[in-house]
């Protein structure tokens, strides 16, 4: 009996593991958790004033250059400037070798000793001339050549004196000094160099503050400069503001003026020549800098801006994503405006209050719920900053 007692047991078991099988394999598996809604930051969009502004392409350039030019040949003695350094109305930038303009002085100076005597003598024989000439003694032809030989020895001293003038104005042009104060530039010729005025200039003083800021117009902007009333720049109706962004994008903390506009248009591009100036006392501008030139109305308007970050496009159009009061993500389409650094004007679809989503935009698409966190944006250069810090 016992060899049939075994296989009862191993059956028994076995359908009791079955049996829970089933019934482990009929229960309900547990729901999975609703997954975290994404993260993203929002910024809240205001309506500010916008004034009327346009920006211009513009080149900086020195409200005065002065070309240092040697006014005599002579060979570069010493050079008492380091390029790119400030310099003073008056300062002696470079001496030349003075020996012919000393040597030339001097013999100026001893013809006109010469002529002075020989000026004496025709005068004394003139006067005794005509001492004589009174008692008789002298003909009116005698008379006469004395006359003429104080005439050309008072011209010969008048010359002499000129020639003098000459060659101590050549002997102070060996010493060259600065003709204002402002920066000097790189020097073109070396110590031992014979230069005169026909090398070209030596170095370069600029003046750079103020700064000039050169741009051009198109004629249609400049009749209607004329029309506002506007004779000159002097008599600009309203107040203007002029900035500049510099060439690594940051706004210069300088505030300009408009200072003068050509009389006449270009032909060849149809383009009116304008000018405007910048103070520049931390020499920040340099001349031939490329800049960004804006032109702001004294009065605006106020418009709802957008970051530029948060704005796409498609063959549609431009839109953005937009955190609604369920936070839930919606698509909207919009048109726009002027730049205003890092924002741009609203011209339709969008309102002061909507909540535009400027990062995560790649984590999401429209009918999501997301997590919004309030950030606020740098107008100017566009850095997101938790409101917090912001405020701070």
């Amino acid at each position: 009996m016992s060899c049939f007692s075994y296989p009862r047991r191993f059956s028994f078991a076995t359908l009791v593991l079955t049996v829970a099988a089933l019934f482990a394999g009929c229960s309900e598996p547990p729901e999975p958790q609703a997954p975290a809604p994404i993260a993203v930051s929002v910024v809240v969009l205001d309506s500010v004033e916008v004034k009327p502004s346009r920006e211009f392409v513009a080149r900086t350039a020195a409200s005065a250059k002065a070309d240092i030019t040697a006014r005599i040949e002579a060979e570069i003695r010493e050079v008492l400037f380091r390029e790119g350094a400030r310099v003073s109305r008056g300062e002696v930038l470079i001496r030349l070798e003075d020996t012919r303009a000393s040597a030339d002085l001097q013999q100026a100076q001893a013809e006109l000793a010469a002529a002075r005597a020989e000026l004496d003598s025709a005068n004394r024989n003139l006067k005794r001339g005509e001492e004589v000439a009174g008692k008789g003694f002298l003909s009116e032809a005698d008379l006469d050549k004395l006359k003429d030989r104080f005439s050309a020895a008072n011209s010969r001293l008048q010359a002499a004196e000129a020639a003098v003038q000459k060659a101590g104005t050549n002997l102070d042009y060996a010493e060259i000094k600065a003709p204002f104060d402002g920066w000097i530039g790189r020097l073109n010729r070396d110590v031992g160099t014979i230069v005169s005025p026909a090398t070209g200039p030596i170095t370069s003083v600029l003046v750079t503050d103020p700064m000039y800021v050169e741009f051009q117009i198109n004629e249609a902007d400049f009749i209607a400069f004329r029309r506002s009333g506007a004779g000159s720049t002097a008599e600009v109706p309203g107040a203007l503001n002029l900035y500049l962004t510099l060439p690594d994008g940051a706004r210069y903390n300088q505030p300009g003026a408009l200072d003068s506009a050509d009389v006449q248009t270009d032909a060849s591009t149809g383009t009116v020549a304008m000018r405007a100036v910048f103070p520049n006392p931390d020499a920040v501008l340099v001349p031939g800098l490329y800049v960004t030139l804006r032109i702001e109305g004294g009065s605006g308007e106020a418009r709802v801006l957008v970051p530029q970050v948060a704005v796409q496009e498609t063959i549609e159009g431009k839109f953005v994503l937009v955190v609604d009061d369920q936070n839930r993500v919606v698509q909207r389409f919009i048109q726009t405006g002027p730049r205003e650094g890092a924002l741009l004007v609203v011209e339709s679809g969008l309102g002061a209050g909507d909540r535009v989503i400027v990062e995560g935009l790649q984590k999401v698409r429209p009918g999501i719920t997301v997590d919004a966190v309030e950030k606020q944006i740098d107008p100017e250069t566009g850095a997101l900053a938790q409101v917090s810090e912001a405020g701070q």
